[in-house]
């Protein structure tokens, strides 16, 4: 009796600082990406099939992610049952560690599943610390979850207004990146949501008052000509 192969989804989180983004990059490039480390701690669980894990959103090179999903194929040696979900999950952050790289959950799904083309939506948050002259003067925890601003003040009115501009859908071929896959993409995209927000106020040692403010993105996107609500 040979073990099937199970489609898994996966999600998962990362403080990206230390990578060149999530996509795997080759083993000579410096800096690796997200999926290279993933699909190691596959590797490690001693599957029959080659591992490949499909993420569903791309994220650049010093970007977090809160919760980022992908799939990949698991067939286990011999007659062994398919992993069950949470040893899957388990398992995997077992030989993550100790990268700063954590699965959140695993299911079983379809094969004919694919997280990038059935996803429905991407979230985006910005967040910005005011009123920072130096990088230096970041709280340690906040270091680099935000973007510091030397200014106190913004105009949060004139930002939610310019946010709402935003909102439906327009073509974003001047601000996309060109490569091999360039053409096969859209460059049509549907925004749902465009939020400004001020959180609450923090204090430096020396007594500086600051504002953290995030703008906060929603969006559909319409992915090589298909549309994904």
């Amino acid at each position: 009796m040979t073990s099937c192969k199970v489609r898994y989804l996966i999600f998962f989180q990362y403080y990206g600082s230390k990578y060149s983004g999530v996509t795997k990059t080759p083993p000579h490039q410096p800096g690796q990406g997200v999926q290279n480390y993933l699909e190691d701690a596959i590797r490690r669980l001693r599957p029959v099939n080659e591992v490949c894990v499909s993420v569903s959103s791309r994220t650049d090179a010093g970007v977090h992610a809160l919760c980022n999903s992908a799939h990949l194929d698991l067939q286990r040696r011999g007659d062994l049952p398919p992993f069950p979900e949470e040893v899957l999950t388990d398992a995997i952050n077992y030989h993550l560690k100790p990268e700063p790289i954590r699965v959140i959950k695993a299911c079983r799904v379809p094969e004919d599943f694919h997280a990038r083309y059935q996803a429905t939506g991407r979230t985006y948050l910005y967040r910005l610390m005011t009123g920072v002259s130096h990088h230096a003067q970041l709280p340690v925890f906040e270091s680099r979850l935000c973007w510091p601003l030397r200014h106190a003040d913004l105009d949060i009115e004139a930002m939610q207004a310019a946010g709402m501009v935003l909102l439906g859908q327009h073509d974003f071929s001047t601000f996309r990146a060109l490569n091999s896959d360039t053409p096969f993409k859209s460059p049509v995209k549907t925004l749902l949501r465009a939020e400004v927000t001020v959180g609450q106020d923090s204090f430096t040692p020396h007594s500086f008052r600051r504002y953290r403010s995030g703008l906060g993105a929603s969006a559909d996107f319409l992915i090589e000509g298909g549309d994904c609500k």
